[in-house]
């Protein structure tokens, strides 16, 4: 009877103990790494041409990015996730100038994982190799990390990320310390849930 109430004593001390240092490296990682981590560097190759750009829902400017890069010739195909919410539809993009037959519609997305996942079955479907992901600059350590893991190495991805509001170097705003401390809690379930795959 002792050892059981001893053995009992010592899971829950070691759930303690695992449960505070997962809590101490999240309040530590944010203030080690600084907002600037957010913000992974572009890995747009302009000399390449990708089979597809693939734009993450969100807002316009990544839509607009996206169209840019699609005029210099980049790619000769856009998938549109979530392309049912404002600023990623198809109409929006047909508007600035991007043929309806270029556009692929992915309707169902409801977050990055399910951008990474989805966009990766018409890439499949289609024979597609090559694929530019494009998203806003505070968004894209978390997109990398997700399509990098979701894709793995199957499709080459390149990046490119659109500037925003979040600009850390000349103070942080309250906006950009919400989205900082936001961005890095779904950073944490994000590199949990790809650890469970």
């Amino acid at each position: 009877m002792a050892s059981h109430i001893k053995k009992t004593k010592k899971i829950i001390l070691t759930s303690f103990l695992i449960f505070i240092l997962f809590l101490s490296a999240g309040v530590m990682t944010p203030l080690l790494l600084g907002p600037e981590f957010l913000m992974a560097e572009d890995s747009l190759d302009s000399s390449s041409e990708y089979d597809a750009i693939v734009v993450l829902s969100g807002n316009g400017e990544r839509l607009e990015h996206a169209v840019d890069l699609f005029n210099e010739g980049l790619a000769d195909h856009m998938i549109l996730t979530n392309s049912t919410e404002s600023g990623t539809t198809p109409e929006e993009a047909m508007s600035m100038g991007v043929p309806q037959g270029a556009i692929f519609e992915e309707p169902s997305a409801t977050s990055t994982y399910e951008n990474a996942t989805l966009s990766k079955n018409i890439m499949e479907e289609e024979g597609f190799s090559s694929a530019l992901v494009v998203t806003s600059d505070y968004h894209s350590r978390r997109t990398k990390m997700t399509f990098d893991d979701i894709y793995d190495d199957q499709i080459e991805l390149g990046y490119s990320f659109d500037s925003s509001f979040f600009n850390p170097s000349d103070g942080m705003t309250e906006d950009e310390s919400r989205m900082t401390f936001t961005e890095y809690v779904k950073i944490g379930v994000y590199l949990f849930r790809l650890l469970l795959e």
